[in-house]
């Protein structure tokens, strides 16, 4: 965030790059949810890491939808 403020032209607002930085990290994309992977197999589940490709779906999906709100509400603005 402090490089992209440097780059940044007007340092009381935010740039689109913040912005777009923002959302991807409070989207929280997740490679290998290791959280949910061992709370399955420490619930006894035949097949713990079945979970990976719904969570990879999900994650994609808010990424993209977080992607296109900030896109939408920057060019309002």
């Amino acid at each position: 965030m402090k490089s992209l403020q440097k780059r940044n032209k007007e340092k009381k607002k935010l740039s689109n790059e913040m912005a777009i930085f923002i959302v991807l990290n409070t989207a929280s994309i997740q490679i290998i949810p290791t959280t949910v992977i061992a709370i399955r197999n420490s619930l006894g589940s035949e097949n713990p890491t079945a979970i990976l490709f719904p969570v990879w779906i999900a994650t994609i999906c808010a990424a993209c939808s977080a992607i296109c709100a900030i896109k939408i509400i920057m060019k309002r603005w």
